[in-house]
């Protein structure tokens, strides 16, 4: 026999395993929400540079083509999204005035709008005029009406 143990086997008790798994559930009730908003503020943050990346080559283009803004180019047929000097992974939809990508339909008119396509805030659109990003839920219930609160929206314009 050992100096330092009991007569007891090695090892963890019952109560010391629930006790452990307890904390770990605990934890990750309480990280798993924080990991899901912080990869939905990223999403968005892509969305947000995306959008501003399309308007400005929109401008470049329509100015190129003696239009006064983006919007007069899309109307009158020389601005779509295969004529934009921008590289964007997706498929193209409506005469390539919409472009679908992973979580985000980019739409170019007089105001280009991101509307998420995935994930709980599906329906969320933002959308820029070239001064102001807006954030809207209007029409959205459960989850996808908190979308602008989770996103951040109040910080897009400061």
């Amino acid at each position: 026999m050992h100096l330092f143990t009991s007569g007891r086997k090695a090892g963890f008790s019952l109560i010391e395993l629930l006790v452990i798994v307890m904390i770990l559930g605990v934890l990750s009730s309480i990280a798993l929400p924080q990991y899901r908003r912080s990869v939905e503020r990223a999403r968005v943050a892509e969305a947000l540079t995306m959008v501003r990346a399309i308007y400005d080559s929109c401008e470049r283009l329509s100015w190129e083509n003696g239009k006064d803004h983006c919007g007069v180019a899309v109307q009158s047929g020389i601005a779509n999204f295969r004529k934009l000097d921008i590289m964007a992974k997706g498929t193209f939809a409506n005469n390539a005035l919409t472009l679908n990508t992973e979580n985000f339909a980019y739409t170019l008119g007089n105001i280009i709008t991101a509307t998420a396509i995935k994930g709980d805030y599906r329906g969320a659109k933002i959308s820029f005029d070239g001064r102001t990003f807006t954030c809207s839920t209007s029409g959205l219930s459960g989850e996808s009406a908190k979308a602008c609160t989770v996103w951040g929206a109040s910080t897009w314009n400061e």
